[in-house]
């Protein structure tokens, strides 16, 4: 899980260094991915995650930042760690 966020911010940081605002769908082609979007706003990274499936099949989604000047991963209750796992879990549970 941890890899597939650090990769999805990883190629998200790489592959706009011209680009000032950058979107990645890798939730689009995997319908089980743990990210659903990566938007590259230049000092950091918006991932949009997906928690959980409800016994309905919908899906419980949460949003964290990571900052690429502090290294930092923050969950949307505004506490940042350095580990993307931590502020996963933070934000999903």
């Amino acid at each position: 899980m941890r890899t597939l966020i650090v990769l999805a911010l990883t190629t998200a940081t790489l592959s706009t260094a011209l680009a000032s605002n950058f979107t990645l769908y890798p939730g689009f082609r995997d319908r089980d991915a743990l990210v659903e979007a990566a938007t590259d706003k230049g000092l950091i990274v918006e991932v949009i995650l997906r928690c959980e499936r409800t016994k309905s099949g919908k899906i419980k989604s949460g949003i964290m930042v990571y900052s690429k000047v502090e290294d930092l991963y923050c969950s949307s209750k505004n506490r940042c760690f350095r580990d993307a796992e931590k502020a996963f879990d933070d934000t999903c549970y």
